[in-house]
């Protein structure tokens, strides 16, 4: 049995605390400059998909104009961040709010756990609650990276799935496998099949700080074709306006 995460933290290829504040906060705000250089003016709403504790919903709304809230389908039921953002229990194919209701949507390391038989119904869920002419903000951790994201374990995103869940007993973390192997491209191809407008992807790697001790040297000596294949992506998917 795998021990919990406080009690892992720090070791191996697992951020301490004081890392996983830092990663926090270079994805907020990294996502945050994405959301305000593209989102229309004036905005007022956001939704977190796949919020988890609200952790980032917090951050967005320290670092954007932007009035925050979140649903996770984790959640046992409604409560608050820990500022005191709105948390719901819903899943990105069932969005507890009316048409055409947000001016923005983030969705951070959240596609590549999502089904694939449940990726067209959450497209069109977020599509449904977008103002005409909002976005979409995301990131997408590359599946391929030499280490992977959500196992810590090497090229475990160049398994087959099956392999991949008796690869993952190997698995230093606490969490179980249920992420599915993802690309940019596959967004691209779900958002353009549900009507998104596909205006901003660019690569992304966190700062050294935010990285486990232990990944630092490696980081240190991909730095450059990191550039090329990074550790993760970033988008803006925007609902067109009416009439384009």
């Amino acid at each position: 049995m795998k021990g919990s995460s406080i009690g892992l933290a720090g070791r191996g290829f697992l951020q301490s605390p004081e890392e996983w504040t830092a990663r926090n906060r270079y994805l907020a705000e990294s996502l945050s400059m994405l959301a305000t250089q593209y989102l229309p003016a004036p905005s007022k709403l956001g939704l977190d998909v796949g919020c988890q504790e609200g952790v980032l919903t917090d951050y967005l709304n320290e670092n954007t104009d932007i009035s925050w809230e979140g649903i996770d389908p984790t959640l046992p039921q409604v409560g608050k961040s820990p500022n005191g953002a709105p948390l719901y229990s819903a899943a990105a194919d069932k969005i507890p709010y009316p048409d055409q209701h947000f001016d923005c949507l983030l969705l951070a390391n959240v596609f590549e756990h999502i089904p694939p038989e449940r990726r067209q119904a959450s497209f069109l869920e977020m599509y449904r609650v977008l103002m005409p002419g909002a976005i979409l903000v995301g990131q997408l951790p590359n599946p391929y990276f030499p280490i992977e994201s959500h196992s810590r374990l090497p090229f475990m995103g160049w398994l087959p799935h099956k392999l991949q869940k008796r690869y993952w007993k190997l698995s230093p973390v606490p969490w179980n496998h249920d992420f599915f192997t993802v690309t940019v491209r596959h967004v691209r191809a779900q958002a353009v099949r549900t009507g998104f407008r596909v205006i901003h992807v660019n690569n992304f790697n966190y700062p050294p700080e935010a990285l486990p001790k232990a990944a630092r040297p490696i980081e240190f000596l991909l730095r450059q074709p990191m550039r090329h294949f990074p550790w993760a992506w970033q988008f803006v998917l925007r609902r067109p306006a009416d009439g384009e």
